[in-house]
């Protein structure tokens, strides 16, 4: 008797995993869905967009994307890391609501970006580009910091707001040149840009596509490019470090995460697809158009940069005394 229970149970087992083997085989069976943390119409959410409209043929379903925004992109965020891990919710992770948020904002935090979400893929980087004026009379970042420390003056620059991360990368911009700022936040780039241009803030640092109309139009100038490597776009405007901020490296970056936990095969059909979209030349092309640039980093290398990324983003919210 005890043997036909012990079968039995085995014969049970083996057909719930079957079954489970079955189900996963068969994702996705509806539509999957992206969480998107901020607006419609940045280059954040077009990147998602067009992420979903090549992921769809590819999956056999359709990929849509869902926009819940506020509190930095942590509620939404927050929203995607609690729902079921199936592989039917998946999240745009960036740089603020994975690596800013749990130092900035840490009692308003429902989620441990570490833990309960796990990276997919890598998407694209979104680099910064530091501008001024057309008629000041320097054209390099040493142009701004040499004038600056002649004047005995702060320099003033506009942010979109405190905490943003173009407040962050001129705080450590400022911290690393050794000059002082006066900081002017906005309720967005284009109204600090708008300043900028007319003189009542001297400085800028932002996403390439917030300055597009105003460099064609040469109302701004660009003096450098915060990333590591210089942006494709502006393959004239050298890089900090280029000029002499050694090592410094400051950009925004586009992830596609899931809830942890998702069934390992499941997350390795999306690994799998996902990759074969970002080496699309359609995507990547896009992706430039967006102000941004195709990252090139190995699914297997995300979760040790995510925790490199949350230590140096701390120590430049330390800097910048943005903290809540």
């Amino acid at each position: 008797m005890r043997l036909c229970k012990l079968i039995a149970t085995g014969i049970a087992a083996g057909y719930l995993a079957l079954m489970a083997t079955v189900a996963h085989a068969a994702w996705p069976e509806r539509p999957v869905k992206i969480v998107v943390p901020f607006p419609p119409g940045n280059s954040s959410d077009a990147s998602m967009r067009l992420l979903a409209e090549l992921l769809a043929p590819r999956l056999g379903q359709a990929v849509v994307v869902e926009n819940k925004v506020g509190a930095g992109g942590t509620i939404g965020t927050g929203f995607a890391a609690k729902q079921p891990a199936d592989g039917y919710t998946l999240a745009m992770g960036s740089t603020g609501p994975l690596s800013i948020g749990p130092w900035l904002r840490p009692d308003s935090m429902t989620y441990d970006p570490l833990k309960d979400l796990e990276p997919i893929a890598a998407v694209a980087w979104a680099p910064q580009v530091m501008v001024v004026r057309t008629d000041e009379p320097y054209d390099t970042i040493n142009g701004l910091i040499e004038q600056t420390k002649k004047s005995g003056n702060p320099l003033i620059y506009g942010t979109p707001g405190v905490g943003t991360t173009p407040h962050l990368v001129i705080s450590k911009f400022l911290h690393d040149a050794g000059i002082q700022g006066q900081h002017i936040p906005y309720k967005g780039g284009m109204q600090s840009l708008a300043d900028l241009i007319g003189g009542q803030v001297n400085f800028m640092s932002d996403n390439v596509p917030v300055f597009s109309a105003a460099l064609d139009g040469k109302r701004v100038k660009p003096i450098g490019v915060t990333s590591a490597q210089r942006i494709p776009t502006l393959p004239d405007v050298p890089t900090l470090a280029e000029q002499g901020l050694k090592d410094f490296s400051m950009q925004g970056w586009i992830l596609l995460m899931a809830p942890a936990g998702v069934p390992a095969d499941v997350k390795k059909r999306l690994e799998t697809e996902v990759a074969a979209v970002m080496q699309d030349k359609n995507m990547q092309e896009r992706l430039l158009g967006f102000g941004l640039v195709p990252m090139n980093m190995p699914q297997s290398e995300i979760p040790a940069f995510l925790k490199d990324e949350s230590q140096k983003w701390k120590e430049v919210v330390d800097i910048s005394g943005a903290k809540n």
